[in-house]
């Protein structure tokens, strides 16, 4: 994992959206982790930047649910690392 913003034990203001940064493995033509919030799968949920080389070698998600976030601890997981962020 390249980027996680928050990061572990961050706030996140209500309107922003989650961000974690990946390495796509090589030869890898898509990302094949998936992202958890609170346990649910959101990855499909997710706006993808794929970063602009060739091969692609990176891929970031942005993650913000429908109707906003509610405000309190949320939890995450994705590539077998887990942390926890408060929306303020």
């Amino acid at each position: 994992m390249i980027v996680r913003s928050p990061e572990p034990g961050g706030v996140l203001p209500p309107g922003a959206a989650l961000r974690v940064g990946l390495r796509l493995a090589e030869g890898a033509g898509a990302l094949a982790a998936r992202l958890l919030v609170d346990g649910e799968d959101v990855t499909d949920a997710c706006d993808q930047r794929v970063a602009p080389t060739h091969p692609a070698s990176r891929v970031e998600l942005l993650y913000t649910p429908p109707g906003g976030w509610s405000p309190g601890e949320h939890a995450v997981e994705v590539a077998g690392e887990r942390w926890a962020f408060t929306v303020s």
